[in-house]
């Protein structure tokens, strides 16, 4: 299933606990998701992923195929995380078009 991904944000930070943070944050719409009653449009999502996925974007605004994947989180619960992304098509949003060299 394609998502349009609006923005890939890379972050680079030490934690409190002193621990090196990296990977990057993505915004998407998922344009196939139903709407809550009353709304409009499609809410933004946005997921924090690794590097190593953060490097299979190339270039946003984009219609991108996601693969989710499930791991077991806090309590057994189940989290949704994002294993990969393969580019579909590239989306031009009046002239907002952005081709970025993320780190590799």
């Amino acid at each position: 299933m394609s998502y349009l991904v609006l923005h890939v944000r890379p972050y680079d930070f030490t934690a409190d606990d002193g621990k090196q943070v990296r990977g990057s944050s993505v915004t998407y719409l998922d344009l196939g998701g139903p709407s809550d009653p009353g709304e409009l449009g499609h809410a933004p999502l946005t997921m924090s992923v690794p590097d190593e996925v953060a490097r299979d974007f190339r270039e946003a605004p984009a219609l991108y195929d996601l693969d989710f994947r499930q791991r077991r989180g806090k309590g057994g619960r189940p989290t949704l995380t994002l294993a990969g992304a393969r580019l579909v098509a590239p989306v031009q949003l009046a002239d907002s078009r952005n081709e970025k060299n993320l780190p590799k």
